[in-house]
This record gives structure tokens, sequence and C-alpha cells, in this order.
């Protein structure tokens, strides 16, 4: 079997989407899957160079509908699956339209979800009233991470129950290819993600700057340029925010191992693999209550919030008034619940998915 994954974007960084396609890749590997892939050059710019690949094709794009007048030619060669990442851009729908009318080619959609902003959003409202459910025809399977992206996608767009296979994404446990030695910061909240709208660090900035707690420190990373003024005020006044800029996969995880919590007050996310890759490290985790956070996280070994500047900050304020006892096991819990998003579990979805087609 030979597959072409297509992706917006291949820098792998924190987290995210570029994350998740080089670990996929670990799946076809084992699997004795011939890949190739194709992304844009579409980039956030928050890039590991120490995980960056050669083979990768990269093809022009041009926003904000990632156009790519050169991904034909592309499309045009032999294999026998087509894995498309997100769709509604143009990449992919036209990816997904052209390749079902004109190959017998095997179409898989990972959709992330959807759409994960509200930028643009008369046009997104066009294309979820207009598009999506014709370009969902045309997949033979849809992979989501949760029951809950599902039950999204057969509410909006009544997709057919059958083409839709859950993977939850897996978590390698394995600590000791990492080097968590060097200096780092004492006693701190860590932040990881991108500096996007949805991911609402501006409430944890808030938040925190409302502690007034000397001895504490909040650790994100972003860049003093990707935040408003408003913003760039709080930071400079408090003197216990710490902008880390873009980091690496080894820095990742040396300041998730030596951090209190990871916090992530995102509004919106497809999976959440930043606050899974925490719990290798039997860290606590405080997130906003979202329905894909409770569906994959434990309980016990987290404490949720609504995003609101005061309900985060007693949240803060609760998880430090905890004994250390009480966070061990919150840790401990964490990761106990790594048991179920396993490389070996997930090798066994893929093997079965590609079976059926």
């Amino acid at each position: 079997m030979k597959i072409l994954e297509l992706t917006r974007s291949f820098y792998p960084s924190v987290g995210g989407m570029e994350k998740f396609v080089a670990d996929r890749f670990k799946i076809y590997e084992e699997l004795g899957i011939d890949y190739n892939l194709i992304s844009t050059n579409y980039s956030t710019e928050k890039r590991d160079r120490n995980l960056s690949r050669d083979d990768v094709i990269f093809i022009n794009q041009y926003t904000p509908y990632n156009i790519t007048p050169n991904l034909k030619k592309y499309l045009d060669n032999d294999y026998d699956v087509l894995s498309i990442n997100q769709f509604g851009r143009y990449f992919s729908d036209y990816a997904i339209n052209y390749v079902s009318k004109n190959k017998k080619t095997k179409i898989i959609l990972t959709p992330h979800f959807y759409f994960h902003t509200e930028r643009f959003s008369f046009i997104k409202s066009l294309h979820k009233k207009l598009i999506a459910k014709k370009l969902l025809d045309k997949i033979d399977k849809i992979i989501c991470f949760t029951e809950y992206e599902k039950k999204y996608l057969l509410k909006y767009f009544d997709v057919e129950s059958n083409k839709i296979d859950i993977i939850p994404h897996y978590i390698v446990t394995d600590k000791e290819k990492y080097n968590l030695s060097g200096p780092t910061y004492k006693n701190y909240f860590l932040y990881l993600g991108r500096a996007e709208k949805n991911k609402r660090y501006d409430l944890l900035i808030e938040a925190f700057d409302h502690l007034k707690i000397k001895d504490l420190k909040l650790l994100l990373t972003i860049r003093n340029q990707d935040l408003k003024s408003k913003y760039k005020r709080i930071v400079e006044r408090n003197g216990n925010i710490h902008l880390l800029g873009y980091i690496t996969e080894r820095e990742k995880f040396k300041y998730i191992s030596n951090c209190k919590a990871v916090v992530f007050a995102s509004d919106y996310e497809a999976f959440g693999t930043v606050v899974l890759e925490a719990s290798k490290f039997k860290k606590p985790i405080l997130c906003s209550d979202l329905s894909v956070f409770k569906e994959i996280l434990s309980p016990q070994g987290t404490m949720f919030f609504k995003n609101e500047v005061h309900e985060l900050k007693n949240t803060l304020n609760n998880f430090l008034a905890k004994s250390i006892s009480d966070k061990e096991i919150m840790g401990d819990d964490n990761y106990k619940n790594l048991k179920n998003f396993t490389f070996e579990k997930c090798l066994k979805s893929y093997k079965e998915l590609f079976f059926s087609l």
C-alpha cells in the first residue's frame, strides 16, 4: 500500500497538527506502508529544526484559503490512499473533489475537527452550509479523535456513522530519550501552545496577574510581539510572567517536567495532545471545561474551569491550596490515564481501518 499524505503545514512543534502528522508516520512505518508527504508552505513559524524532514514536498499556497495552484500534478501520481488533514481549505477541498472524480484511490480524511476560530466567519458559514456535506459524502473513511467530534459530524453533516472511525492519537510514555537536565525556572505554571486567539492565553495572563504571589511564575511559549499592548503592559509590570518564545521538542519536555502544573485555557481544541503529553510526566492539569478535554482527561487529575478570568483565578488558587500529596495523586492519575492512548492501541486501529478499505 502507498499513501499520499496531504497537510496544510509540516513544521513539527509544540503540539498541533504538524506533530500529529509526524507521529502518524511512525504508524505507517510500523505497518510497512510506503508514503509521501505533500505540504503547503503555510507556516506559523514555530519550527523545530530537529524534527524537520528532507523528504517533504512543499508547494506554494496563498492565504487565506490556502490556494495551491500546483497541487494537481502531485495528485496525478500513483498511490492507493489519499490521506488528507483538515478540510475547508482549498488544498483539501480540491484534492477531495479531484481524486474522487478521477482516480480509484481511497480517500481518508482526518478533519482535526472543523474550523478552529471565528476568523472569516461568513465564508466559513457558507462552506458549512453549501460545501462540507458534499465533500464528506466523497470520503471513504473519516478519522475522528473523540466521540465528541464524531457526534458533531453526525449532527451537522449527517455523515454515515460507519464511515467514521474514532482513533485517539497515541502518547509515548518513554521519557528516557529526553534530556531533561539543564537550567530552568522554578515554581511555575506552564502554558504550552501557539499565540492564537482561541488559546485564550490572554485570560491566563490576567488571572495570574490577579494572584499577586511573589515567588510563583507563569511561563508561556509565546513571544512579546504576539501580545496586544494591554498584555504587554501586564507582563512588564508583573515581573513573574515569562515569555519563552518558540521552543524545541526537547525544551518542551524539560519545561513540562519541572512545572507545578500545565494550564490550558483554550476555547477550542480538536484533541489536546499537549495536556496528554504533560500526563506522562505525572503533572496535574488545569484546563477549560471543553467536552473534548472532559472525554480524554482523567477527572481525578484535572481541574476544569470556565473560560472567565475570575474562574481561572479561583482554579489557580484552589490548586495552590492543595497539599503536596493531593497534587501528586493528580499527576499519578493522569499518568495512569495514558493507558487509553498507547501506540499499540493506535496501531491496531489503523491496521483495522486500512484492512476495511
